[in-house]
């Protein structure tokens, strides 16, 4: 039963396995590290791009006055690093812009956006490691002093994105005034109790803008957070509403358009019934026999009995709480049902009934698996003009069962239609019943719930074959295929 087990876990899995939440919530924790993405924090993230920008701009002014007054590079270097500071921060605008453009749901989705942050934080570091390489030397110059006061309000304005892109936020402040600090270091501009005592002011500065000032928005930017989360799942509803709806429409549809069908063949059939009565009657006044027209009243009568089982049967079938009871089941103890069953009607239609030994196991809800080839079986007898052969075996994709009979054949445009309720094709002889129509429609919608394949395939004027095709997750253990007895 372990087998089964293991097979009942995965015909389940996707409704009763619960989530790990833990695991969940440590990559809700790493994707809102990355960037929060809602209305509230975008438009933060856009009034503190801004003032970067501007504390940017004024920085590289400064530094360009410094050095027009003072140069220390070359022309040729000057130009470079000027050409440099402009593309970076064209670059930098470009990778932002489409942050500020999409809805926050696509950029939750997506891991390439969710990056942009850490890309661009990236792209300014070697910019101002390479600046402060460039600037910084030996002697302590107004450029330094321009660069320190420039860094420092890029910095704190930086720390203002916070609530938006926390990881990108330390990568920044750490690389940059890292590389400040070691570049004074190394060129002795400043021994490295003096340089420590300039990190731990930036760090106090940056602490009260982040603690204090960006902390204050945390309460309004939690409760936007919660609001845009209720639109989420508002809209989320109303999407399944809507699905649901459609859902309503359609098997409203469908179940009027079935019943009307149902009721008008109903009628005829009890009108025929009261033909044969009113045949009956009328022999009996006149002294005439009335055994031939009693015996067909009998057959209609018959005939309505499976008609009405069938129509309730595809009912409950269309009815919503009708549930899958997946037991391992014997592929052979069907077919020995089903031999018993039919035996009978195969010798009185003169017909020859051969069953193949399926040692096949397999995951099913044996009753409605049965009633699948109770109908394709009596199809076949129904049609066929010599025999019936019914057999399974096992395939690359799981197990087949096979009902081939000798029948007229069905035409290629029909055999998707003969699944519909109530569809009936012509059949040229006249001693054949013309039967329900539901037979067919009942194996499709079984098929259905099963996670099963139908697959029809037919000759005309020598026989059709339907096959039950079974994943091969339903299968338990080897299938062996014994000689016909």
């Amino acid at each position: 039963m372990g087998m089964l087990e293991e097979l009942l876990r995965g015909f389940t899995k996707n409704k009763s396995e619960p989530l790990d939440e833990s695991l969940m919530e440590k990559q809700g924790r790493l994707s809102r590290s990355l960037i929060h993405a809602t209305l509230a924090h975008r438009h933060l993230a856009e009034r503190q791009f801004f003032v970067q920008q501007v504390a940017y701009w004024i920085t590289i002014f400064g530094l360009l006055v410094a050095e027009a007054s003072a140069p220390i590079l070359d022309s040729a270097s000057m130009w470079t690093w000027l050409t440099v500071s402009v593309v970076t921060w064209l670059i930098r605008v470009a990778l932002f812009w489409p942050l500020t453009q999409l809805p926050p749901a696509v950029v939750k989705k997506s891991l390439g956006l969710k990056l942009i942050p850490i890309v661009i934080i990236v792209i300014a570091c070697f910019y101002w490691i390479w600046t402060i390489h460039l600037f910084v030397g030996p002697v302590l110059t107004v450029r330094v002093l321009i660069m320190c006061i420039g860094l420092l309000s890029i910095s704190v304005s930086m720390t203002g994105m916070w609530p938006v892109t926390p990881i990108a936020v330390v990568l920044y402040n750490v690389l940059l005034w890292g590389a400040f600090s070691a570049n004074l270091y190394s060129n002795g501009v400043a021994s490295l109790s003096v340089i420590v005592a300039l990190d731990m002011g930036v760090l106090a500065v940056l602490w009260l803008n982040i603690f204090i000032a960006v902390r204050q928005l945390n309460d309004l930017l939690a409760r936007t957070h919660e609001a845009s989360q209720l639109v989420n799942q508002l809209e989320i509803a109303n999407d399944k509403l809507e699905r649901l709806k459609d859902t309503a429409y359609k098997t409203l549809d469908t179940r009027s358009e079935f019943f009307a069908g149902a009721s008008h063949d109903f009628q005829q059939r009890l009108h025929a019934a009261k033909l044969w009565v009113l045949s009956a009657m009328a022999a009996t006044k006149t002294n005439q026999s009335a055994e031939s027209t009693l015996d067909r009243l009998g057959q209609e009568i018959d005939a309505l009995q499976i008609y009405i089982n069938n129509i309730l049967e595809f009912a409950r079938i269309e009815a919503l709480d009708a549930g899958v009871k997946i037991r391992a089941t014997e592929i052979q103890s069907l077919f020995q049902k089903l031999d018993l069953h039919f035996e009978k009607i195969a010798e009185r239609d003169g017909v020859q009934l051969r069953f193949r030994i399926a040692r096949i196991t397999v995951g099913t809800d044996a009753s409605m698996l049965l009633r699948m080839l109770e109908n394709l079986v009596s199809n076949a007898l129904k049609y066929t003009k010599n025999g019936v052969l019914v057999c399974a075996r096992r395939t690359s994709r799981g197990a087949s069962i096979e009902i081939w009979d000798q029948g007229p054949g069905i035409k290629l445009e029909a055999r998707q239609r003969i699944f519909d309720a109530f569809h009936q094709e012509e059949v040229d002889d006249q001693g054949r019943s013309k039967g329900v129509g539901l037979g067919l429609a009942i194996v499709k919608r079984f098929a259905t719930r099963l996670n099963y394949r139908i697959e029809v395939k037919s000759v005309m004027g020598q026989g059709t074959l339907f096959r039950i095709l079974i994943p091969r997750e339903f299968v338990i253990g080897p299938g062996v295929i014994e000689n016909s007895r």
